[in-house]
């Protein structure tokens, strides 16, 4: 695989070479970098199975190392990690949404990644165009609230816009309003899941929704959502949910991260199908609470 990379077998001056033109370097825990190595974009973990996932994850911007005194100790740690690797190596996402929240909680900004890309990382920085707004379910370019996608492996990342003519507030603010945050959050997800075969005409529906704040968000400087999705799909597949995580960054920092829950319709159709039942199970609970309070006051007029 490409993104499969050890080296034991160069010297060290070379091997510094090596982990520093990838944007992340696994390690295991116990071994250690050769010197001169560049320790800010290291990621350790701790067994074969949770390096195979993050190379599946992260793809060609992930290298694994491996030192010489490690691999004598440790002989098998090399081969297994490769076979789980290539076993991780799909077109579809490796691995469910939940397992990849907690892979992503540890995992630095992508710098070395994002400086090659058109987004917006500091202040000045020039913004990357609006994404299409049929990829976000909007009708008007002024209420898109996130730019064109950069991907690696299957990280979506999206600069954030802050100004909207959809939602207005009743005083300015320096940080920017939950409910602005929550909207590119919900548009990031959706356009995760079209990114990942949803059709054009496919529609989401909202199951559930949780967001963690963590520091403020200062407005007018560069924001950038970071995104994962289980969701896979193509001309043949069924309706099913789509689950997305995103954390928003600002300055290298994780601010806030939300993840979300949908059932995704492939197409109008099967979305009406879908409201023509709820409305039926809606009607049904309106008549049974109704009856509820009818019965209730008319026991308390015959007393």
């Amino acid at each position: 695989m490409q993104n499969m990379s050890t080296y034991h077998e160069t010297p060290e001056a070379d091997l510094a070479i090596n982990i520093s033109s990838s944007a992340f370097t696994l390690l295991f825990k116990g071994d250690r970098l050769p010197l001169g190595a560049d320790e800010q974009q290291v990621i350790i973990v701790e067994t074969a199975e949770e390096a195979s996932r993050f190379l599946a994850l992260l793809g060609d911007s992930c290298k694994l190392y491996i030192s010489p005194e490690y691999c004598s100790m440790h002989p098998e740690i090399e081969a297994k990690t490769q076979i789980l690797a290539n076993a991780n190596h799909s077109y579809n996402p490796p691995f469910d949404t939940d397992l990849a929240v907690a892979m992503m909680r540890k995992l630095p900004l992508d710098l070395k990644s994002l400086t090659k890309s058109a987004l917006a990382l500091k202040e000045g920085g020039k913004m990357p165009p609006l994404i299409n707004k049929e990829l976000v379910h909007k009708s008007s370019d002024s209420n898109v609230l996130i730019s064109e996608p950069f991907t690696t492996g299957w990280l979506h990342y999206f600069n954030m816009f802050q100004e909207t003519t959809e939602l207005t507030f009743d005083h300015p603010s320096e940080h920017i309003q939950g409910l602005l945050l929550s909207e590119a959050l919900r548009q990031a997800g959706i356009a995760c899941t079209h990114l990942q075969g949803l059709p054009i005409e496919g529609k989401l529906v909202l199951l559930n929704y949780s967001t963690n704040y963590f520091s403020f968000i200062e407005r007018n400087e560069p924001v950038v959502l970071r995104a994962y999705s289980c969701f896979n799909a193509n001309e043949g597949s069924q309706d099913k949910n789509a689950t997305f995580f995103i954390q928003v960054l600002q300055w290298g920092r994780i601010c806030a991260d939300s993840k979300v829950t949908t059932f995704a319709c492939m197409n109008t159709e099967r979305q009406q199908q879908l409201n023509n039942r709820l409305e039926k199970i809606a009607s049904r609970n309106k008549v049974h609470f109704e009856s509820k309070v009818n019965r209730l006051l008319e026991s308390e007029l015959a007393n």
